[in-house]
């Protein structure tokens, strides 16, 4: 760093030769100046012309000179980046390959072992609940059976017992009672009739029940019936 110096022009031979026998730490143009290594060369400036000569201190320079000094090396510049990484390098030769070991000899096999008694078998586990009645399947077709039959209307024809079941050649109207096409009953409406089927042939047991389908066993167009109004069978 440059102390003391003042804006003036100052010529280029001067300043060079000052420089370099700095540098150098060579004795030139005076005899003040020693071979000492330095970072930072001090000289005088003459007043007046700007010629400079090279000293080791300050205290050296006459009236007529002003003391002037700078650095030899300048402060270190920002690191530059990073070059570009170089090529890989050749891979190296395969070691050589080991030798492959033996198979060792099998060994001997050994004893079959017995066969155990059997064991005693195991108490029958207890039987499992019911499970909920299956979907009644399609009727099956029987010669004379099941053509054109249940579909007589609901009669009334005197008195009949819960529960029977009758059978008409008419077409149009039953013996008495409703046809027996497994059609659902209301509960509520048909208390006592429930209490003789239930859910045998099917219903929720709830809200309704339902009436035996026979249209697949009747006899060719005629109509199976059975008595939902009529006497209670009582037992004997």
């Amino acid at each position: 760093m440059i102390r003391g110096l003042r804006s003036r022009t100052v010529r280029f031979g001067g300043v060079a030769l000052a420089i370099l026998a700095g540098a150098a730490g060579v004795a030139t143009a005076t005899s003040v100046i020693q071979r000492t290594p330095t970072s930072v060369i001090r000289a005088c400036e003459k007043d007046g012309n700007g010629d400079l000569r090279v000293v080791n201190s300050p205290s050296d320079c006459k009236n007529s000179e002003t003391a002037i000094s700078w650095n030899v090396v300048g402060a270190a510049g920002p690191p530059g980046p990073a070059g570009p990484a170089g090529p890989a390098g050749p891979a190296g030769a395969a070691g050589p390959q080991g030798a492959t070991g033996g198979t060792g000899p099998a060994g001997p096999a050994g004893p079959a072992g017995g066969t155990g008694p059997a064991g005693p078998a195991g108490p029958a586990g207890p039987a499992g609940p019911a499970g909920p009645q299956g979907i009644q399947g399609p009727a099956g077709t029987i010669a004379g059976f099941g053509t054109n039959t249940g579909g007589a209307h609901s009669a009334v024809a005197g008195t009949c017992v819960l529960g029977e079941i009758l059978l008409t050649a008419s077409p149009s109207l039953t013996a008495g009672g409703v046809p027996a096409a497994g059609q659902l009953l209301p509960i509520n409406q048909n208390t006592a009739l429930f209490s003789l089927l239930g859910t045998t042939y099917g219903g929720n047991g709830t809200t309704n029940f339902q009436l035996p389908d026979l249209r697949s066993i009747t006899p060719n167009n005629m109509t199976y019936s059975i008595c939902v109004a009529g006497i209670f069978p009582s037992g004997t």
